[in-house]
């Protein structure tokens, strides 16, 4: 015997355990991750129109097919298939999700026991099939894989670059749930919300034939209300915050889609949180009464951290949630908490020039000085504001409330007559009656 201590991992625990920390859907978001990281290297500034991304799967098999790149035959043998990313691997001049170099595999992985992988570029191409089962049979100081084929020096028509994935022999629940219509309902959501701003920038993806719809977020940006902007750099990440008053979606505003979302290399990892996370239950703490109420279901906070070092973003493993203790998150955070002040005390002016505490705060923005609603996309507000109240401040029309009490016989007699629902609206009429008959 030597002096030597065994602490080498063993490759049934990688396959075993290290799955068990990824639900299926985000094992799914993975593989989409990859194929839009390789449509970044190949289109810049978020221009892909054309490329697309196809899923397909039943009781039987996995398929993701793109048409974004394909996997250059040099990252396929020396990075995508190494278990932990390389010291050596230098990062590249496009911000991708890939952080620590167990995605794809523990995705795989936790589908089935057989994989297949196609992929081609402009010059390179290589197929490679792996039996998970065969592969656990060989020494546990062995974990490479092996090509089955490959190619170099080819020139390669555009119609052909792009991956093919397939994986079979599923792992029996994983079979389960890829036959359940109420996954394949529960992926598409979680696709939309997770990467939808993706799509709004013209990849398609598609799932089991139906094609998904971005998730984009609008704030109003005209001549009454501006939304807040913030730039900065913290070391090597660029961090953007946004925040302002969304449009209204028809009547009313949705008040499950208030609050903050926030973006880390274009993966959403926050949606609509109105939590200690980020800044409402601190507002809760420092002011009267519960801060979310359906006064502030037009607030939307959006917060972009992007870098070329994804292992040094503010997320956690599984990029489905923010590492609270990254000190970059928490700096954000403090300049978060005053934009939400800044768009906070422009919403509770508005109210206060409203005739009701709990409605007419929509139609107030509606109608200010008769201006509409430009559904602007965030992205393309370019003016840096300083975070001063007079970058949101608004006009309004002091409003005051008018009560008093009549028989219900005769305001029933009113209603039918002047052709309205309510009181309240009775009320209205009969003002602007005497108004445009004595004013």
């Amino acid at each position: 015997m030597d002096n030597i201590v065994k602490a080498s991992p063993t490759k049934e625990f990688f396959v075993n355990m290290l799955v068990r920390d990824i639900l299926l859907k985000q094992a799914i978001i993975e593989l989409i991750d990859n194929s839009i990281d390789g449509a970044r290297g190949t289109r810049k500034n978020n221009q892909y129109l054309g490329l697309k991304i196809s899923i397909e799967f039943n009781n039987n098999k996995f398929v993701i097919e793109d048409n974004c790149g394909g996997i250059p035959l040099d990252v396929a043998a020396n990075y995508a298939f190494r278990f932990g990313r390389p010291k050596t691997i230098q990062s590249g001049d496009t911000e991708t999700t890939g952080i620590f170099g167990i995605g794809m595999k523990r995705a795989l992985f936790k589908m089935g026991n057989y994989f297949s992988i196609h992929s081609t570029t402009r010059t390179t191409e290589f197929q490679l099939d792996l039996d998970v089962k065969e592969w656990l049979k060989k020494d546990d100081n062995d974990w490479d894989f092996s090509f089955t084929s490959y190619g170099e020096n080819m020139n390669n028509p555009g119609e052909l670059i792009g991956t093919r994935i397939e994986v079979t022999d599923l792992n029996m629940e994983i079979a389960a749930e890829l036959n359940s219509e109420e996954f394949e309902k529960e992926v598409i959501e979680h696709i939309q919300r997770r990467v939808g701003l993706d799509i709004a920038y013209g990849i398609a993806i598609i799932v089991n034939d139906k094609t998904l719809v971005g998730n984009n977020i609008y704030l109003i940006d005209n001549e009454e209300i501006k939304p807040i902007k913030e730039e900065y750099e913290d070391g090597e990440i660029e961090v953007k915050i946004l925040s302002g008053i969304a449009p209204r979606e028809g009547k009313n505003y949705p008040p499950e889609k208030a609050g903050w979302y926030i973006y880390c290399n274009g993966r959403l990892v926050v949606a609509a949180d109105k939590t200690s996370l980020t800044t409402w239950k601190d507002m809760e703490n420092r002011s009267s009464g519960n801060v979310f109420h359906y006064n502030y279901a037009g607030f939307r906070g959006i917060v972009h951290f992007n870098s070329k070092y994804p292992e040094k973003l503010p997320w956690n493993t599984t990029k489905t949630g923010l590492d609270e203790t990254s000190l970059v998150y928490l700096r954000a955070r403090e300049k978060m908490f005053e934009i939400f002040k800044i768009v906070k005390n422009l919403l509770d002016e508005i109210r206060k020039n409203t005739e009701s505490k709990d409605d007419g705060i929509e139609e107030t923005i509606a109608q200010m000085r008769g201006t509409e609603m430009t559904m602007q996309n965030v992205n393309k507000i370019k003016e840096n504001r300083a975070l001063i109240k007079k970058n949101v401040s608004v006009t309004t029309i002091p409003y005051v409330g008018i009560s008093y009490k009549k028989p219900k016989v005769e305001v029933e007699e009113l209603k039918k007559v002047l052709g309205v629902k309510t009181s309240k609206e009775v009320g209205e009429k009969t003002f602007e009656y005497y108004k445009d008959a004595e004013c």
